[in-house]
């Protein structure tokens, strides 16, 4: 329904608008009906306050004896008009100022044709901006569930990053070179950060851990081989030895001995024969 009617103040002194309890809409009436046409300054105390056009003083207990209501009604009747973006509220302990939102679009009926697109205008401007405001609050609280996300993971990681470090650091006895700290985007935290994001923290610190059960990886059967940390998280190097492609193989024959406790020696007839006989 649009258009307009005039409702003079007058109509606050008529006996049928002083029935009691209000309903709902004719307390939201009563509010325009109060607010300010023009602004005013208003004696408060010793001192004076200018109440702007659309807004009027009052306070909860006047509005409780002047709708019938209890003071718990009221209260939740304006926090509602003010969650509808229809009132403002400021309230300190010696009064409370009511402004009416778009008091304008209410009451400027006596406006010029022009005057009133604006007015109209102006109300439709502000929904958008408090669209666009509900938007960019929304994105904020994205952005920061996704900070928040990122912190969370950032810190998950720089744990798991040093669990590996310590893990690493215990097979010194074994004669592998400790590390003490990973630099943050360096080569090697990144290739360590892709390993714990592929196979996980507990593979990583078994792998670590196979190294004390291989003879090799502690360069005690290959004298040109040295582990060091960046050889290890070679995502190639990695997979071997969790898999254990360097594990010590326990399916040797161990060597037979003689009576004098000698390791026998293995020849070979045929060509022992050949070299006595200079074949």
């Amino acid at each position: 329904m649009q258009g307009w009617i005039k409702i003079h103040r007058d109509l606050l002194d008529n006996e049928l608008w002083s029935d009691k309890p209000f309903t709902k809409g004719q307390a939201w009436v009563d509010l325009l009906l109060l607010a300010n046409h023009r602004d005013k300054n208003v004696l408060l105390g010793n001192c004076t306050e200018l109440v702007e056009r659309g807004s009027f003083i009052t306070s909860e207990l006047k509005l409780m004896e002047r709708w019938g209501w209890g003071r718990k009604k009221v209260k939740l009747f304006l926090n509602f008009l003010e969650s509808q973006k229809m009132i403002e509220r400021n309230a300190n302990n010696k009064r409370t100022a009511i402004t009416i939102v778009n008091y304008g679009f209410y009451q400027d009926c006596d406006l010029p044709k022009e005057q009133q697109k604006d007015s109209k205008r102006t109300a439709k401007e502000q929904r958008r901006d408090s669209t666009g405001t509900a938007k960019e609050h929304k994105q904020e609280r994205k952005n920061e569930r996704m900070k928040e996300y990122i912190d969370t993971n950032v810190s998950i990681k720089q744990h798991s990053i040093q669990s590996i470090i310590d893990a690493w650091n215990q097979l010194g006895p074994y004669g592998i070179k400790m590390i003490y700290r990973i630099n943050p985007g360096s080569k090697r935290c990144t290739s360590l950060i892709a390993l714990l994001e592929q196979f996980g923290e507990e593979k990583v610190i078994q792998a670590v851990d196979k190294v004390k059960q291989s003879e090799f990886l502690q360069g005690k059967t290959d004298a040109r081989f040295s582990l060091n940390f960046d050889w290890f998280i070679n995502p190639n190097n990695f997979v071997k030895v969790l898999e254990g492609k360097y594990d010590e193989r326990h399916d040797k024959k161990p060597a037979t001995k003689n009576n004098n406790n000698f390791e026998r020696r293995h020849y070979d007839m045929d060509d022992l024969e050949s070299k006595l006989l200079g074949r």
